[in-house]
């Protein structure tokens, strides 16, 4: 093994590490173990070629710093590592507490355990010579249940309990107990994963602080429900400081991920109109900063993203903005919707008995609350009332002219200024209970990106135009005014096609 040169090692280790290709479904039969020595003799060459593919990626909880430590010793295999998905033990708690809301206490004890966690690594990495190391940082607690795509770490015989609602019930989020981070230069990439718990927007800001070389930012973020206005403020302010990091003055993808509540009664309404709307959209105004004064090339805003004409508005020019992306809310950051009609066209429903349920006090301190694993109960339809998820009264068909063409209007108007720009992607979509949303995209497109729905034949054959594609989906309809229709015709230029559809 040793006389081998290091190429064709590395030729041989890469043909190991490939994926071969799955020709048929075939039962796997083990074959039986031959006699093997217990002494296995590695070659260095061999291993350090292996070890450019087995430290390259390392998913670890927090309880095995210690060991990653002792791994990761070196400065060899500290540069081979290019991502490190770091999961924060938080405490563990009884079978029969899943039935319980979590109490202040228990709270308490989780910030603590975040603290350490988000620490004890900074503390180890920031001395690292390596670099260009994606970090991707959640976590969650060995009770915690699953994600729909992640099974979690709780034993199936356990059952569901109030599964997320244990936390997400009153809108308890992680946060970093005056935690000093120490500057970590080798993390040029940061993901804030949803494990299970959410992290509260003032920790994110925090840890975005102490990476001087970001360049690429990616938050999932859980919203605080409907009827927490002050809380939702709160986090917004706390993203918008964020966002402001001198620590972001190297980004250039940017994706945030806003999760939040269908709102299905369409009367709902629970914040005053905003009189500086929509410059008051201390949010969008800071996004926009990004990509006024950065080489931010990539900007993902998907979720239920709280747009208004603030990220588009000025007069500065987003030098390197390449690819938008943009999710649209059907409200505005201050109420107000997007789309109108007429509320007796619709008869309301309910789908949950608007009836209050008796809930133990989450902030209840005294050891009988805190210990008790007698199970709490939600109150399911006072929370559906005051976060507008009941009445099932779903009117609002057509897009409202005095908010929604503004937008439209000024998202073109900021295309123009966008001399790099290869795709923009704008929806407003109301969700629906039902299997159909009603929404309005507009996409610009340059020869050779891909469409939203590019298979469809007279799609294809345009490939290779510059494009403007506006779709009405789920019968809505859109007199667009013509001031609009001429911005677009100006973006596709002369040779270009502005296709308006309905699917």
């Amino acid at each position: 093994m040793e006389s081998l040169s290091q190429e064709i090692l590395a030729l041989i280790i890469t043909h190991f590490f490939e994926v071969p290709p799955m020709k048929s479904r075939q039962i796997l039969v083990p074959k039986p173990v031959c006699n093997v020595s217990p002494y296995t003799i590695v070659s260095r060459k061999w291993q350090n070629e292996v070890e450019r593919y087995t430290m390259a990626k390392i998913q670890i909880y927090s309880a095995d710093l210690d060991m990653f430590r002792q791994v990761f010793s070196s400065p060899r295999r500290r540069s081979l590592l290019r991502k490190l998905r770091y999961e924060i033990d938080l405490p563990t708690y009884s079978r029969n507490r899943i039935h319980c809301l979590e109490r202040r206490r228990e709270s308490k004890a989780n910030n603590a355990a975040f603290t350490q966690g988000v620490m004890d690594p900074f503390n180890e990495i920031s001395s690292w010579e390596a670099q260009g190391i994606v970090l991707g940082l959640s976590a969650s607690s060995p009770m915690d249940p699953g994600l729909p795509f992640d099974i979690g770490r709780r034993p199936e015989e356990v059952g569901s309990g109030l599964a997320e609602k244990r936390w997400t019930f009153e809108d308890n989020y992680l946060l970093l107990d005056q935690a000093y981070l120490p500057q970590c230069t080798s993390i040029e990439a940061l993901v804030i994963q949803v494990a299970s718990r959410s992290l509260h927007p003032s920790a994110i800001g925090k840890i975005i602080a102490s990476l001087p070389r970001l360049d690429f930012l990616t938050l999932d973020l859980n919203a605080p429900k409907t009827k927490r206005v002050e809380m939702q403020d709160e986090h917004r302010q706390c993203l918008v400081n964020a966002l402001h990091s001198p620590a972001l003055s190297n980004l250039q993808t940017l994706n945030i991920c806003i999760t939040q509540g269908i709102i299905s009664n369409h009367s709902f309404r629970n914040r005053l109109d905003d009189p500086n709307y929509p410059d008051g959209d201390s949010l969008g105004a800071a996004i926009r900063k990004l990509a006024e004064n950065t080489r931010l090339k990539t900007l993902n805003l998907t979720g239920n993203w709280p747009v208004s004409p603030t990220l588009f508005n000025g007069d500065n020019p987003f030098p390197y903005l390449e690819n938008v992306r943009i999710e649209g809310a059907p409200i505005t950051y201050d109420g107000r919707w997007y789309y109108t009609g007429n509320p007796s066209d619709v008869e309301a429903s309910h789908y949950h008995a608007p009836h209050d349920e008796m809930v133990a006090d989450p902030d209840s301190d005294s050891n009988s609350s805190f210990n008790s694993e007698l199970a709490d109960s939600l109150s399911v339809g006072r929370e559906a009332l005051l976060n507008g998820y009941q009445p099932l009264h779903t009117w609002r068909t057509r897009p409202d002219p005095k908010t929604f063409d503004p937008l439209m209007k000024s998202a073109a108007t900021a295309a123009l200024r966008m001399p790099s720009l290869q795709s923009l992607y704008l929806s407003i979509e109301i969700e629906m209970i039902s299997n159909f949303n009603r929404s309005i995209t507009f996409e610009f497109l340059k020869p050779g990106e891909r469409a939203w729905a590019d298979d469809h034949p007279p799609r294809a054959a345009q490939r290779n135009r510059t494009r403007c594609y506006v779709t009405f989906r789920s019968e809505v309809r859109w007199n667009v005014p013509t001031e609009i229709t001429a911005l677009w015709e100006e973006l596709v230029g002369e040779q270009g096609v502005v296709s308006i559809e309905s699917d």
